[in-house]
């Protein structure tokens, strides 16, 4: 298992030097003069050409982004272009609002998808199964910007039970939660049926039931766990499409995370602060199929065994 882990962690090396070379790639080739914004309306040419030799812009592309790499790996994400403050900071001041955002919105899916996709195997074509399955249609279906707007109009504007922005206390974090999670919330239930509806048609399921073990003890201990790999993988990935998906729901809603601020540094062009946005949502993302990985061993005894062999 430890050698699975420490695997699995130096693969993020060449994935996170890809992703930062492709943005840094893509940074560079958009229009824009980030010294112009970094000196504001009045500068001289002089002090153009200082700061522009100060930043070292002047540089070819590959020194730069050489330059950039070594200076990440010393922990050191440059300098913000537009507020002029340590990159590392502003992201250390944003990323626990992004942080909760993402885990209410994970918390809420599971709590509601996986109890919805039981039922709807366990009662297959009943009227329960037939307005989940449509509702998960819907959720997957709706883009979040436009269901978050819906929630603010009608939920925040005209009833007022919710604020509309800005973070205030566990009530403003209701509406951008659900917001967020409706897609992960349809995927999880769906997938969670589909796994359940495939395992109760084996045959220890049946052999259970002959043996007179209650119908609440086969679904949950026997049926659930066992179909838990494949809502575990997609819970997973939901939970990395959450940390990119809050770019979204943090602008709706004016939520005072990364996401928000990635968007409006993409405006500015501030490559250092939108290289080390993705390059932190690249890492959570690997963290997290990691975590999902180590999650097989613990509900499936088959990989927990194929583990101790390789050890062995």
């Amino acid at each position: 298992m430890y050698k699975f882990i420490l695997r699995r962690l130096v693969m993020l090396v060449p994935v996170l030097l890809g992703v930062s070379l492709i943005v840094f790639t893509i940074m560079d080739l958009t229009p824009g003069d980030p010294v112009e914004m970094y000196l504001g309306d009045n500068y001289t040419a002089e002090a153009h050409a200082a700061m522009t030799q100060e930043l070292g812009l002047d540089q070819p592309f590959f020194v730069r982004y050489i330059h950039y790499i070594g200076n990440v790996v010393q922990g050191d994400f440059g300098i913000s272009y537009s507020t002029k403050q340590p990159v590392s900071a502003e992201i250390e001041a944003r990323f626990p609002s992004t942080l909760v955002l993402a885990c209410s919105a994970l918390i809420f899916a599971i709590a509601l998808g996986i109890p919805l996709g039981t039922i709807s195997a366990a009662k297959q074509y009943s009227a329960i199964d037939s307005v989940s399955m449509f509702a998960a249609l819907i959720g997957v279906s709706m883009p979040n910007f436009w269901l978050g707007l819906m929630l603010i109009l009608i939920l925040a504007a005209n009833l007022g039970w919710f604020p509309s922005a800005n973070f205030d206390g566990f009530k403003s974090l209701v509406l951008p939660a659900i917001t967020l999670s409706a897609s992960s919330l349809a995927i999880i239930t769906r997938m969670t049926r589909s796994s359940m509806l495939e395992t109760i048609r084996q045959d220890y399921i049946r052999t259970a039931r002959a043996k007179g073990v209650k119908e609440f003890t086969v679904i949950i201990k026997h049926a659930l766990r066992n179909a838990m790999i494949p809502i575990i993988t997609v819970s997973g990935l939901q939970f990395g499409f959450a940390i990119g998906g809050a770019v979204l729901v943090e602008t709706v809603f004016s939520w005072p995370g990364i996401g928000r601020l990635l968007v409006e540094t993409i405006k500015l062009k501030d490559t250092p602060v939108v290289l080390a946005i993705v390059l932190v949502m690249a890492t959570m993302f690997t963290i997290i199929n990691l975590v999902t990985d180590i999650l097989y061993a613990y509900f499936d005894p088959r990989i927990r065994a194929q583990y101790k062999m390789k050890k062995v």
